[in-house]
Parts: structure tokens; sequence; C-alpha cells
């Protein structure tokens, strides 16, 4: 058989052709390989039975891992990135949404516009309840049709987020049964082994951890979410939105349609209030996913930013979203960070202790939220010449004040509420007590003796012996309250 010149002229031509194309899918496209995760490859990570919505942990050893330090499943050491590479994959590209979503629903028609808000565990304190107020406030109902909030809880302690959710659910439930919010958790995911990354921007290895997983946690996110709404906004689980956020982001969308970007920001602060079109989400989480290490994630999508095209920051001013948590997600870390652009921002005013205070030098620590700039210090420091008033005191809320030396003490006066809103007051089940530990070794203020309880909002405690080194007082909240509160005055007399 004869085959002419022009016939293999176009063979090859086709064989190149191939080869090109082969080449071009193995380069621009995610290469996802199903890998069954066992358990020599991890050593925790969870399974969820979708129908009954519990929460197990599955382990090779008898060590429970719930109370882990830096909330993060570790793969065998022995594996290191190439198996990680696998399992992240098929923990964040496979993504089960049945499985996944803890409680609500998904509505049949896709909605304008996704909030996701991933929350994790905080040390004495937590934020998600001020945050979803704050949403639920300023979305009428005729526009929670058009929104959807999907609350992520990203710890690994699996017993704690099924409390939580279970908590978040029951006093949501109108707005979750609705499909306005969701609440969500992976039915299994794991993490490489952070300890191998290397260490950047002067970060500690802690902060390089933790900002790792932020990515991995916002890139399972944004794969969740790329299909429930035509747009999507990154939120954190400390922030406060204002009245008609949703029509003001509409209206900047629209004034920036015809431009070229990847994102818009709508706070001036990180990743809150960072939005984009939910089309481009599969390529934002995919750039988070493959450089989870290298970047905080806000560094991260203003690289993929350029990639894209997009010339400079179209940022909507005034902000519509206000950072307002204290205690960082990171461990140890204070975050007193504020957008300058919000409405109503006031600088937070240092408050410490002076020379001419009636009161010992100490510090205060509270696990409740402040109120604008109403804080937690202005109660005790008179140089404050404010009070402290809090949006969310519950059972188990506190209020402590460790000396800085041990102190004796001869009374005790506390005032809350005060004439302009008299029912924003500590009620009986609010109790006080002393303590001669401090800060020193596990928790702060421990072995406490209870020395008493409000009464009318007051409390008032005289003694003639003295509380010899003493080292804290704490108010302890042990109901719910109905009401915000205002810890006004606290007045401590000693003797040296």
């Amino acid at each position: 058989m004869r085959i002419s010149p022009r016939s293999v002229f176009n063979l090859l031509c086709m064989t190149f052709a191939v080869y090109t194309l082969v080449f071009i899918l193995q380069v621009f496209t995610p290469t996802i390989s199903y890998h069954k995760p066992t358990y020599k490859d991890l050593e925790n990570f969870t399974y969820r039975d979708a129908s009954s919505r519990a929460v197990t942990t599955v382990s090779n050893s008898n060590t429970h891992l719930g109370a882990e330090e830096n909330n993060i499943s570790k793969i065998s050491d022995a594996h290191l990135h190439k198996l990680d590479w696998k399992l992240l994959e098929d923990m964040f590209f496979k993504i089960n949404h049945k499985e996944a979503l803890l409680f609500g629903k998904f509505r049949k028609k896709p909605g304008f516009l996704t909030i996701g808000i991933p929350s994790v565990k905080r040390k004495d304190v937590s934020y998600i309840e001020t945050t979803l107020d704050s949403l639920v406030m300023h979305t009428p109902p005729q526009e929670q049709e058009q929104v959807v909030i999907v609350v992520f809880f990203t710890d690994s302690n699996h017993t704690w987020v099924v409390k939580r959710a279970t908590e978040i659910y029951h006093k949501y439930k109108t707005y979750v049964d609705s499909g306005f919010m969701q609440i969500v958790h992976p039915p299994h995911i794991a993490y490489p082994n952070f300890k191998y990354l290397e260490r950047k921007f002067n970060d500690s290895s802690a902060r390089v951890a933790w900002r790792s997983k932020q990515n991995l946690d916002y890139s399972y996110l944004m794969t969740y979410t790329r299909n429930i709404s035509k747009y999507y906004i990154q939120l954190e689980d400390d922030v406060i939105t204002t009245s008609g956020y949703l029509g003001k982001i509409k209206n900047f969308i629209a004034y920036n349609l015809k431009k070229t970007w990847l994102f818009l920001r709508f706070s001036g602060l990180g990743f809150i209030g960072v939005l984009f079109k939910s089309s481009d989400l599969p390529k934002v989480a995919e750039f988070l996913l493959v450089l989870f290490d290298e970047s905080p994630g806000d560094l991260l999508i203003n690289d993929l930013k350029k990639i894209k095209g997009q010339a400079k920051d179209y940022r909507s001013r005034p902000s519509l979203f206000q950072h307002l948590g204290l205690v960082s997600s990171l461990e140890n870390k204070i975050q007193k960070i504020q957008d300058r652009d919000f409405p109503g921002y006031r600088k937070r005013k240092e408050i410490g202790w002076t020379p001419d205070s009636p009161n010992p030098n100490a510090e205060i620590h509270t696990n409740m939220d402040h109120y604008k700039n109403f804080q937690p210090e202005a109660a005790y420091f008179s140089s404050a010449r404010n009070y402290f008033w809090t949006v969310d005191p519950k059972n188990g809320s506190f209020f402590r004040i460790i000396f800085q030396k041990s102190i004796n003490i001869s009374s005790i006066s506390i005032y809350s509420g005060n004439s302009k809103h008299p029912d924003d007051k500590l009620t009986s089940s609010t109790s006080v007590s002393v303590s001669n530990v401090g800060k020193e070794g596990g928790e702060k203020c421990a072995e406490r003796k209870n020395i008493g309880k409000f009464e009318n909002g007051e409390f008032h405690y005289n003694v003639t012996n003295y509380h010899h080194n003493t080292k804290c007082v704490s108010i302890d909240i042990n109901e719910d309250q109905t009401t915000w509160i205002i810890l006004r005055d606290i007045f401590i007399k000693t003797k040296t």
C-alpha cells in the first residue's frame, strides 16, 4: 500500500494536535484522582451518618483529639506531602453537599447572594451569635429569599461542633428551616501536617499553621457554596453589618458591571467583605488550595486578581462590615483592628490604670463582647469616665479582675445598669467570687470562693478580717439574660 507524502503530513499534524491537547488538559485542568482515606492515611478523620446527623470520631488509636491545641487533624508523619495532596484533592474537590449540611435546606432557585462565614472555637468567647443577629436584623423578610447565610464550623473538635451547631439551630430555627441559613461541617476532612510548612513573612510556626488552615477552610467553603447564589461574599464570625447592606451591594455591582474584576471589596479589612461572582469560585478555591501555605488568603487573592486582569481594587465606601472581635482564632492573640470607614466608627481608646485610680492595678479578662466603644476596662478604671456595655450575656459569661499584686480586700461594691437603661442590669443569678490564684497555671482565677450574689443590679461586700492575698475577683453570670448588660462601676478597697 502506497502512502502519499500529504497523508503522512496530515497524520503527523493530527498526532501533534492530540499530544498538544493532552498537554493543555494536564496543565490547566486540576488532577483529581479518587483516593479513599484509610486508617493508615489518617491519624484522625470523621464520618457522619447524614440521616441521623450525628458526628463520631474514627481513630486508629485510643487517643481522642477533640481538645487538640491547634484544631488540626494531623496526617501521619511518614506520608508527608505526596499523600497530603491525594487527600486534599479528595476532601476539597469531591464535596457531598447533603452530607456536609448539618442543619438547613437547599432552595430550589438560586439566590442573589451567599454569605460565607467560617467559624472556629475561640478560647472562652464566641461572637457568631452577634454576627448572625446583625445579619438577621439588617436583612428584611422580603430580602431573605435572595440571601443564604452559610455558617461553616471548621473546628476538628467534633463534639463541640455538634453542640454549637445544635445551639445555633435552635436559636435561629425559623431562619434555618426557611433556607435563609445553613449550618455546615464536612463529614470527613483532613489537613496536611502543618509542622512541615516553611515559615514565611517572619511568621511563627503557629501563625503559619493558622493562616494555612484558614486558606484550606476558605477553599472548602467556596467549593461548597459555588452553586447556591449568583454572588458570594466572605465574612468572618466576629463582624457586624449595617442597614440596607444588600441594596448597597447590588448598586455597587451594577456600577462596576462592565469593568473587569475578580472581586469587589465592601470592607477595608483583609478577607472581610470580599465579593466574588459564584462562577469564579472554583478558580479561587483551587488557587487557595494549591498555594494554601504560601501566603495569607487576602494576599493570595490579590495575586490572582492581577492574573485575572483586574488592574486595581474596587472598594465600596463607607464599609458595610465592621470587625468587632477582640479574641482572635489564633491562640493567645488579641485583635483590636477596626474599619475606620464603617458608619459610626470611633477609635478604641486605650483604658488603663493611673496612680489616682481608687482601685488596685489589675488586668480585665472577659468572654463578653462590648458594644461600640463601651469597653470592659471602663467599668473598673475611673479614668475612662464610661462603662462596659455588653450585647451577649449568657450562662457561663464572666468578668474577671486579675490584680498585678496580691491584695487584702476590705470591701467590694459593683453597680450595673444606669438611668437611661435601667433594665440592662445583672440579676440575682450572677455571683461574685474571689481567688488566691491569678494568671499562673492553667485556668485564670481558678479555685474561686463564692462571696455573694447581685441584688437589684448591685453587689456590696464588707469584711472585718479582710480577704488576704487575693489575686482575682470574678463576676459570673449563671443564667442566660434576655437584655444587654451595663457594668457601670466597680470599687475595691484594700488594706495594706
